[in-house]
C-alpha cells in the first residue's frame, strides 16, 4: 500500500465558560484524500445513474415549449417534456373554480415529486415552468430545489423582452392579452440560475444548442444546490 497523504486538522479545548475547570481535551479529526477521492466517485456515480434534468423557467410566450421541442430533436438520448399546463388539466375543472390557487398549488407540487421520480428511473427530463415571486406561489421554488438539489439539474433562465413577448402573445390568439407582461414583471427575483437563453437576440435552434452544450461542474454546485444552501441559512 502507496504512502497515503493526510490532510489533519487539530483542534483543542482552551477556554470554555463550562469546561474551564476541566483538564484540556486533545482530538484528532483525519481525512484521508484516499476518503475524498471515494466520496467523490461515489457522488459522480449517484449523479450518472441519474436522469438529467434541463430546467426552463421562463414566461408565459417567452419560447420554452418551442425550444423543448427543439432541445428533443437535438438530443441523442430521449427527454422527456413535464408542464405545469398539462399537471393542472388533470384537475377538476370545478375545483379550479372554486379555489383556483390551491388546486395548482398541488398540480406543481405533484409535478416537482414527478421530475424526481423520472431522474430516479434514470429518464431524462425537460421542466417547462413559470415560478413567479408572488405570495400564490410562494414555496415553489424552495421545494423544487430542496427535493433536486442533489440531483443533476441545469436551471435555465429563458429571457425575451417584453415587446416581443406581446407581439407573440396577440398572435398566438390562446393567451389571455396582458399576462405576458404580468408575469414579466414578477419572475427571476431569486437571480441564480446555471445559463441563461435570449430567445429573441437568438434563434430556437443557438438557445438549445447552448444549453445542450452547458456542463454541470464537477463539484455538483449548481444552480439548485447553491440555492438551497441559501434557503436553509435564511431558515
Amino acid at each position: 500500500m502507496g504512502l497515503v497523504r493526510r490532510i489533519t486538522f487539530e483542534a483543542k479545548w482552551r477556554s470554555h465558560p463550562v469546561l474551564a475547570g476541566l483538564k484540556p481535551l486533545g482530538f484528532v479529526i483525519t481525512t484521508t484524500l484516499d476518503d475524498i477521492r471515494v466520496k467523490l466517485n461515489t457522488q459522480r456515480k449517484r449523479l450518472m445513474n441519474k436522469g438529467h434534468i434541463i430546467f426552463l423557467n421562463g414566461t408565459s410566450s417567452s419560447g420554452k415549449t418551442s425550444l423543448t421541442k427543439k432541445l428533443q430533436t437535438l438530443s441523442k438520448d430521449p427527454y422527456f417534456h413535464l408542464s405545469l399546463d398539462v399537471y393542472e388539466n388533470m384537475a377538476p375543472e370545478k375545483h379550479l373554480e372554486i379555489n383556483y390557487w390551491n388546486t395548482l398549488r398541488d398540480c406543481a407540487s405533484a409535478m416537482h415529486n414527478s421530475i424526481k421520480t423520472f431522474s430516479d428511473a434514470g429518464l431524462n427530463v425537460i421542466v417547462d415552468h413559470v415560478i413567479l415571486d408572488i405570495p400564490e406561489e410562494k414555496g415553489w421554488l424552495e421545494e423544487c430545489v430542496e427535493l433536486l438539489s442533489e440531483y443533476p439539474v441545469v436551471f435555465v433562465r429563458v429571457n425575451c423582452p417584453i415587446h416581443e413577448l406581446e407581439r407573440r402573445e396577440r398572435n398566438r390568439g390562446d393567451r389571455d392579452i396582458g399576462q405576458a407582461k404580468w408575469q414579466f414583471e414578477k419572475i427571476h427575483g431569486h437571480g441564480i440560475y446555471d445559463i441563461e437563453v435570449n430567445t429573441f437576440e437568438n434563434k430556437i435552434e443557438e438557445c438549445a444548442e447552448q444549453i445542450m452544450k452547458y456542463i454541470l461542474p464537477v463539484n455538483n454546485s449548481s444552480a439548485f444546490k447553491r440555492l438551497n444552501e441559501r434557503n436553509k441559512e435564511n431558515i
